[in-house]
């Protein structure tokens, strides 16, 4: 799948040459694979450090970033259902990221796979709120 994604982030056309069970997987579709901003192994991209992530009662998840080499920190709220890969396109907004791609590490993790920009945060966070 990691493949076919980075060939399809090359062109999208690279779709229709891939296994017929791939070709449906909506994680590889050219539109899904324009909106995700998470650089795939290899990609020369600047790099987001999630160090904390807390669940908020409202079950809004904050997110404590440093970014780049200069650890600039902030921190990113995102609403209830939202997945890493708004994460990061919330990142990429905040820093004017050029390319439109970053490297995403979570906390006790290396850097995360492009295909993973579908996990929802509150799968990321250890403790959530009381129900």
């Amino acid at each position: 799948r990691e493949i076919v994604f980075q060939a399809v982030r090359q062109n999208g056309f690279a779709l229709r040459y891939a296994d017929e069970a791939l070709q449906q997987d909506k994680s590889l579709q050219p539109a899904s694979v324009a909106l995700n901003c998470i650089a795939g192994r290899g990609c020369h991209a600047p790099v987001a450090r999630i160090s904390a992530m807390f669940a908020r009662p409202d079950w809004s998840i904050e997110c404590l970033v440093a970014f780049g080499l200069s650890g600039s920190e902030c921190v990113l709220v995102c609403e209830e259902g939202q997945t890493l890969g708004d994460l990061t396109n919330a990142v990429v907004q905040k820093y004017n990221v050029e390319a439109g791609l970053v490297h995403v590490s979570l906390p006790g993790r290396e850097l995360c796979n492009p295909l993973e920009a579908g996990t929802p945060l509150t799968a990321l966070v250890s403790v959530l709120p009381d129900a």
